[in-house]
């Protein structure tokens, strides 16, 4: 007989099944749904005849001819009763050119699938497929090296690598073997591995490890992640599974240090032509790649903090939220949770009216950008983004900081991740200093805890408004060029431009307005943006956007010109040739093309301006090793370096900072940079 499956309820209906619901057998259904009738299905049934009437004319005559025949209640409805039924029979005759077996679920394409998953960003399904697939262990050849002319042989190639600790170099110069190169030969082999270019996954964690075991041997290195990374920067992991998965296609598993050395080379060897003919290379081998070594040297430095001064910050910052808490609940006039969205939205937007942005799955939205537009309309929510901003900085930042103190050197090792933005900045974890509020009483607070070694000192190094002097480059507008070339107040001179008044006669409030506009241009902000961040009314933000590309029309032409580019080849590129891909324009989606440009007039700047700080901290790295100065970079933060030097030369170590850092790029305008020095940060950076 025939089962029928219900996957909502997840039961499976047969003949009994079916007559315990209905009341009749199966094959009485079509003569039952004649006399019912069924909305769902379009089938008009016998009018008055509902099921329960319906089901007691067929079991008392057992058919419908039958009951059509000696019903009353059915007169002169025969031919409404015939077609429902005709409608409600299956038609067994159709020609449906199908073998049954053809239907059965065959094993899925994974390899297709993958594409699709990681195309539509389904990590979590990609993950399941990935850990259901048996994946593909390859045989690697295995042995051990044994003379100086094959390290001699090995050292003209580039060669994929991996350190096993304890044991030695595993190396494949052919993408079919690894071998051995055993530590007992470490006189050895120096030569050979300094002058050979080394290939690998995660690069940064094997120098790291070399480091630990004294094996400073490596001198030019390939990341074949960051490889990857730079021709498409928008995927989320770079792990060595990703890399060949995107590179070259194969769903592996690579378990064991000589596999590792096999699949570097054999992605490297794919990944090379296709970052040269992408006009990488350069970035790659003179950004990227040396930086791998000055981001090892600042994680093994790490940074000095004072435990005892964050334990007292987290206790004053837990008490001052406890107040804003209050506040809330006061302005509020009821007690909720403000960490929930729904609760919060509930408040803001019913209760006290608030008009709402963008709606959500379960409500309003009671995102950062919603509330920063709200502010003003309500004293709730500057409260609401203090208690959010404290309640991070105690969660993210203060509390796990403490417990990352390493035993060992007392200071704490973040982790400076290469890979982790689509722009080209870096990010740190464990703990993310990227988050640590930059101004302000807070952030100046939070910087008192890192400290100075001793007999050490701290020296502040921040670009003065990098974006915008990459934006006055890329645009080439002359305004903009001669403003920072003549060392203006770059706002105050924009808003004198805008309003058409003397630069002296430029109010406080309107200055605010025109660093919206500098800041909002690198975003890729429009009026409406504008609009909502200054309060101020559509038609005016429209007018000052107007007034201000009439004024500085390079700018205006730049944006043109980024926006064409990134619709014609989907990409965009910094004044490295770094590119950052948005496939966002070609979508059918408004919202998605409107972001996506946003994204692609933001690229550059950002882009540039990390082009810029990597090649600064290349540089300076190399020199502050060179003059022996002790210690070294060991921060990096949005556009500040934090440096720790010997406290006897730190004027010396000053003017090498600047040097490095003014002359790290030239550009058709001065690159600023502005010093401080203490024995914490905060004093440093408060100079």
């Amino acid at each position: 007989g025939v089962v029928v499956y219900d996957p909502y309820k997840e039961k499976q209906y047969e003949a009994k099944d079916v007559k315990e619901r209905l009341g009749v057998m199966p094959e009485e259904v079509p003569d039952f749904l004649a006399l019912a009738g069924d909305a769902t299905d379009n089938i008009p049934g016998v009018p008055g005849i509902g099921p329960k009437r319906a089901l007691e004319i067929i079991v008392k005559y057992g058919t419908l001819d039958e009951a059509l025949k000696r019903d009353d209640r059915l007169k002169g409805f025969a031919a409404e009763a015939r077609l429902s039924r005709q409608l409600a029979e299956i038609n067994t005759d159709a020609k449906v050119g199908v073998e049954i077996k053809s239907l059965l679920p065959r094993e899925p394409d994974r390899k297709k699938l993958m594409e699709i998953y990681r195309q539509m960003e389904f990590y979590s399904l990609l993950r399941e497929l990935q850990t259901t697939e048996v994946k593909r262990q390859d045989a690697v050849t295995v042995r051990e090296v044994l003379d100086s002319a094959e390290l001699a042989k090995l050292s003209q190639a580039p060669c994929g690598f991996s350190f096993e600790p304890g044991k030695g170099f595993w190396i494949s110069a052919d993408g079919k073997e690894a071998v051995l190169v055993s530590l007992l030969k470490k006189e050895e082999i120096k030569p050979y591995l300094e002058q050979s270019l080394m290939v690998g996954f995660d690069v940064k964690g094997e120098l790291l490890n070399l480091h630990r075991q004294g094996l400073d041997l490596i001198k030019r290195v390939f990341d074949v992640g960051v490889g990857a990374w730079l021709l498409d920067p928008n995927r989320k992991r770079y792990l060595p599974e990703d890399v060949i998965s995107q590179v070259l296609g194969d769903e592996v598993e690579v378990s064991g240090y000589p596999q590792r050395a096999v699949w570097a080379w054999r992605v490297y060897k794919t990944l090379l032509p296709e970052i040269q003919a992408r006009g990488l290379f350069k970035v790659a081998t003179e950004l990227e790649m040396p930086l791998i070594f000055v981001l090892a040297r600042m994680e093994e430095r790490g940074v000095k903090i004072d435990p005892v001064f964050f334990k007292s910050l987290a206790e004053e910052l837990t008490i001052e939220q406890e107040k804003v808490k209050k506040r809330i609940y006061e302005l509020a006039g009821v007690e909720f949770n403000i960490g929930s969205p729904r609760q919060l939205s509930t408040v803001l937007f019913e209760r006290l009216k608030l008009s709402p942005g963008k709606r959500t799955k379960t409500g309003y939205s009671t995102g950062q950008n919603v509330l920063e537009d709200l502010r003003g309309s309500h004293p709730i929510i500057d409260e609401v983004l203090r208690y959010r901003e404290l309640g991070k900085l105690l969660s993210t930042y203060l509390q796990p900081l403490c417990e990352l103190v390493s035993p060992e050197t007392g200071r704490v090792h973040t982790k400076f991740n290469q890979c982790g933005t689509a722009t080209g900045r870096l990010s740190s974890s464990e703990p993310n200093l990227q988050n640590i509020p930059i101004r302000g009483e807070l952030g100046k607070k939070v910087r008192q805890g890192f400290v100075a070694d001793e007999g050490m000192m701290l020296i502040s190094a921040d670009y003065s408004q990098i974006e915008l002097r990459v934006l006055a480059h890329l645009a080439g507008d002359e305004r903009l060029i001669a403003a920072f070339t003549r060392g203006e107040d770059i706002h105050q001179t924009t808003a004198a431009e805008i309003l058409g008044i003397p630069f002296d006669e430029v109010s406080p409030e309107q200055r605010r307005i025109a660093k919206m506009v500098n800041y909002g241009l690198i975003y890729g902000m429009g009026d409406y943006g504008l609009s909502s961040r200054t309060q101020i009314p559509i038609e005016q933000a429209r007018a000052f956007m107007e007034e201000y590309f009439h004024k500085f029309p390079g700018v205006a032409r730049w944006r043109e010109r980024t926006m064409e580019e990134a619709k014609r080849d989907g990409l965009v590129k910094t004044i490295s040739g770094r590119i950052r891909p948005v496939p966002g324009v070609f979508s059918e989606n408004r919202q998605v093309v409107e972001a996506s440009l946003r994204a692609a007039l933001n690229a550059p700047v950002q882009g540039s301006a990390a082009d810029i700080i990597k090649r600064a901290m290349i540089r300076l790295d190399e020199n502050l090793q060179e003059r022996r100065l002790g210690g070294g970079i060991i921060l990096q933060i949005h556009d500040e370096l934090l440096i720790e030097v010997e406290q006897s030369r730190v004027e010396e170590a000053k003017e090498i900072v600047k040097r490095e850092m003014e002359n790290a790029w030239h550009l058709q305008v001065p690159l600023v940079v502005e010093i401080g020095v203490g024995k914490n940060w905060g004093e440093a950076d408060g100079q």
